[in-house]
Order: structure tokens, then C-alpha cells, then sequence
């Protein structure tokens, strides 16, 4: 079985309760858990889209969870 590479767009949104005048550290540090959350119970759900990567294929020997931020 051969093997490609893919790109997967995820979109992710969350409610958090701040006080008025955080800053947008501490509203992200407020969020995190919250995301991390969603990522282990429903990332599924929140799958945009799935793409060949045509720009960086996939080689063989690459190693397989390589992660690359775009």
C-alpha cells in the first residue's frame, strides 16, 4: 500500500468568560484547556476539509507525523 500526503483544515471556536480588560494572553490562556479538549473528544466534528498536498508530497523514508503549520 502506497503512501500520500495530506493537508487537513480544522476550525476551531470555544466561549470563554474573562474579565473585561484581559489581555489576549490571558483570554488564550483561558481557552486552551478548552480547545485541547475538543481535539482529544471531537476533532472530527470540526474538520473543515481534507486536501492533497500537491505542494510538498509525500517522499518516501519522510517521516510520517511530520507537523507543519501552514
Amino acid at each position: 500500500m502506497s503512501k500520500v500526503a495530506k493537508l487537513v483544515l480544522c476550525s476551531l471556536m470555544t466561549r470563554v468568560i474573562v474579565e473585561d480588560n484581559a489581555t489576549e494572553d490571558e483570554i488564550i490562556s483561558a481557552s486552551r484547556d478548552k480547545f485541547i479538549n475538543v481535539i482529544h473528544t471531537s476533532l472530527g466534528d470540526n474538520i473543515e476539509e481534507i486536501i492533497d498536498d500537491e505542494e510538498c508530497p509525500y517522499e518516501e523514508g519522510e517521516e510520517l507525523t511530520k507537523n507543519i503549520l501552514y
